[in-house]
């Protein structure tokens, strides 16, 4: 079946599967999780209104959502489960806002050490997803000298993290409460996991985070889904061994084994290949 770009650059376009063919929620929940998750990150791509009418077809008592400078996650309640969730990067923001400006420093590390195949000082104005992905500096985590992790993304969770935290002491204390996200969203979400203990964290095409999360990890556990070729799992380069990945990894492919770096990172494909 032929594969659509828009759909690894636009998921917002495209209605999740579990809402357009109207899926029993409950029994997926019970019998394939990964897919559900998936789902919800998807879902994550869309604006406030449409999430809402998403998210109460799928029987939430209570959604709150969190969007804090270009960072954005929303908590999903149900009677007995709560599952936060983080939008993963997004090149175009809507509505639109102020862009911002890649400091020069951050620009000299990409082109000294990525070495991207574009000259970065043309970066002049990206979105904030963008930024966040770009500033790769390594940093302690919680002041722990040997667990580092990727300062962009800690920034962007950072942003969040009070409201997100107080949320779920308030609405979700006495329930348990998962953790998903996709691409930016999946490293955010392992970030949640070394703030607080949850069920689990599930990531698809989540990007390298840091070093020795597991000394800082609280969560249960974590399980990261590969799709195909995805790039951006390989993301950042592992250079001076900063960059490694945390949790198990499970890789999935199309059905017919096939892959491709271009396609293979869109949340869409990972939910169809999760669709079993």
């Amino acid at each position: 079946m032929s594969k659509q770009f828009q759909k690894v650059i636009s998921p917002h376009k495209f209605i999740p599967a579990i809402i357009e063919n109207e899926i029993n929620f409950e029994e997926k929940w019970a019998n394939n999780k990964p897919w559900v998750f998936s789902n919800l990150s998807h879902i994550a791509y869309f604006q406030h209104d449409k999430i809402s009418g998403f998210m109460e077809k799928l029987g939430t008592i209570k959604t709150i959502f969190y969007d804090h400078k270009g960072a954005q996650a929303y908590l999903a309640l149900w009677e007995d489960k709560a599952v936060l969730v983080f939008r993963g990067t997004q090149s175009v923001e809507y509505p639109k806002k102020k862009r911002k400006k890649l400091s020069y420093y951050h620009k000299t590390l990409i082109k000294f050490f990525i070495k991207l195949p574009i000259n970065p000082f043309s970066l002049l104005f990206l979105s904030n997803d963008v930024i966040a992905d770009l500033k790769f500096i390594h940093r302690p985590f919680n002041n722990m000298k040997k667990a580092g992790v990727h300062s962009g993304f800690l920034e962007e969770t950072e942003k969040l993290w009070d409201k997100i935290s107080e949320d779920i002491d308030q609405h979700a204390s006495a329930i348990p409460v998962w953790v998903t996200g996709h691409s930016l969203g999946g490293a955010m979400a392992t970030l949640a996991g070394m703030k607080r203990s949850f069920e689990a964290v599930t990531t698809f095409g989540e990007p390298r985070v840091g070093r020795k999360i597991n000394l800082a990890f609280q969560a249960k556990n974590h399980t990261r889904y590969v799709n195909g070729d995805d790039p951006v799992t390989k993301l950042p380069p592992k250079f001076f061994s900063y960059y490694k990945h945390h949790g198990d990894k499970i890789r999935i492919t199309d059905s017919d084994g096939s892959t491709s770096a271009i396609y293979d990172h869109s949340i869409i494909y990972y939910s169809e290949n999760l669709n079993f």
